[in-house]
């Protein structure tokens, strides 16, 4: 189990011009190794003539490609001489080196290894700047990118109808921007269990109070609203001194997000539904739309569509202490939710999201702004951390229908797909905000319906013992 725990860098901090060298350093290797990628990906189309760009890095490869390949002949030497020196029956068979190759239209995607080793031999500057195994970060990072990209192009291909436009290339990050700097715990170290010591510099970061429990994995530098944020991710183990709490696997919690009521809690253990109110959060969200947008119209008047700034001090400030709020709104509502879980033995949590469900939402336009921008994904990798360390399973559920079928009369729940009308005709119906009338005339609070249907989505038969608890009147709890 891994755990983090952030230092915030303030400007003024005696390690804050290291994290924003570093980390615009990691932006500038960034950049370079995107580069390198896409002037050779794109270089082989039909009947194209090498821009001179590519021709570039073409040419640079062609320079030290034999190098390259004579390093992977040494390297396989070595080892080769290495196993002679062992007894006959404890000797490895060695292969040979499997040599690097030129890009060319049937192998136009350069390897990790491939530009990793390009890097070195040609001593590219941005790649030289900063501290070993940071740089190869920093390059795994452009490879995700990458590789995240193919796979959602063939997605694409299947499911077109589940994107809103083709996948597009990785691009480049923003010329004076920052991006994430990691450290592995080889390069960074704790000592005397009190101060972090990071590389190419002598400064050090008192932690002593944060009280680690357990090895230091990796040290991540991110850019945060101008300032910057160290995490440590710490390997813990299980806390032995932490109450043992017996869970029923036939108990099943399903929680519906929204905006009024920010998670309506459903189980099916005969309690009663809980509701807790999202006035918190949403009056949080109300003064920062306001205020960004008087500010924001303040920064733009008079500039044309292209001219001028488009971010302050004064809306960087704002931003970040939305964040922070809204941050610190969801851990107590998360903790709640944990605890009313172990306090009726859930040993399931069913969370309804769906796919892209803050494009196109069909809400009131006061509602809608508050649901796009309230970051509920947040939330949910809260409470899926938290339910783990009690042995709590938290899954995520497409949630089509839910609010449409009937919980009381049992309704079948299909499977939204696009173009394809529901072949189901559901007993009740929504009649206002909030309440639900079923086939017999019984009204429910809405939200209650949903979550309960989102728990029939993955177990259908959750409410085979009756659904008493919960008909009756929800609970409503605030955050804190």
């Amino acid at each position: 189990m891994y755990r983090t725990q952030q230092i915030r860098i303030k400007k003024g901090h005696r390690l804050y011009t290291y994290c924003d060298q570093l980390t615009f350093l990691a932006k500038n290797l960034y950049n370079a190794t995107n580069f390198h990628i896409r002037q050779i990906f794109t270089a082989f189309g039909e009947g194209k003539n090498l821009q001179p760009l590519q021709q570039e890095v073409f040419d640079l490869i062609d320079q030290h490609l034999p190098q390259m390949n004579a390093i992977k002949r040494k390297t396989v030497e070595k080892k080769r001489q290495k196993e002679l020196k062992k007894p006959v029956e404890q000797r490895k068979e060695i292969q040979d080196a499997v040599l690097f190759e030129f890009p060319c239209a049937q192998q136009k995607w350069p390897s990790y290894a491939f530009l990793d080793s390009l890097f070195k031999v040609s001593e590219n500057e941005d790649y030289l700047a900063l501290p070993g195994q940071v740089n190869q970060q920093v390059m795994r990072l452009v490879y995700q990118n990458w590789k995240a990209y193919f796979a959602s192009l063939k997605d694409y291909q299947v499911h077109p109808h589940q994107y809103i436009g083709r996948p597009k290339i990785p691009k480049y990050a923003p010329k004076n921007g920052r991006i994430a700097c990691i450290f592995s715990n080889q390069v960074c170290k704790v000592k005397d269990d009190k101060y972090l010591r990071f590389p190419q510099t002598k400064e050090r970061l008192n932690i002593g109070k944060l009280g680690l429990k357990g090895p230091l994995q990796q040290v991540r530098i991110i850019p945060s609203y101008g300032e910057y944020t160290v995490e440590l991710v710490i390997k813990k183990e299980e806390e032995k001194d932490k109450e043992f709490v017996e869970l029923e696997e036939q108990h099943i919690m399903g929680i519906d997000l929204g905006i009024h009521g920010l998670a309506t809690i459903v189980d099916n253990t005969g309690s009663s539904p809980v509701i807790i109110k999202g006035q918190t959060v949403k009056s949080i969200n109300q003064y920062y739309n306001k205020q960004r947008a008087h500010y924001y119209r303040v920064l733009r008047h008079g500039q044309g569509p292209k001219e001028g700034s488009f971010q302050s001090k004064r809306l960087q400030r704002l931003d970040q202490k939305r964040f922070f709020k809204i941050k610190d709104a969801f851990h107590k509502a998360s903790f709640q939710i944990v605890q009313l879980a172990l306090a009726r033995k859930v040993s399931t949590i069913v969370i309804g999201v769906n796919k892209g469900w803050k494009q196109k939402v069909s809400l009131r336009k006061q509602d809608k702004q508050h649901f796009q921008t309230l970051p509920h994904t947040m939330l949910i990798r809260m409470i899926e951390y938290k339910a783990e360390a009690y042995g709590i399973q938290v899954h995520r559920q497409e949630e089509s229908y839910t609010s449409k079928a009937s919980l009381v009369d049992m309704d079948e729940l299909p499977t939204y797909e696009k173009g394809v009308p529901a072949k189901v005709r559901f007993c009740g119906r929504r009649v206002k905000r909030g309440l639900y009338r079923t086939k017999e005339n019984t009204c429910i609070h809405a939200d209650v319906n949903a979550a309960g249907n989102i728990i029939r989505k993955v177990v259908p038969n959750a409410f085979a013992e009756g659904i008493e608890g919960v008909v009756s009147r929800p609970l409503m709890l605030s955050i804190g």
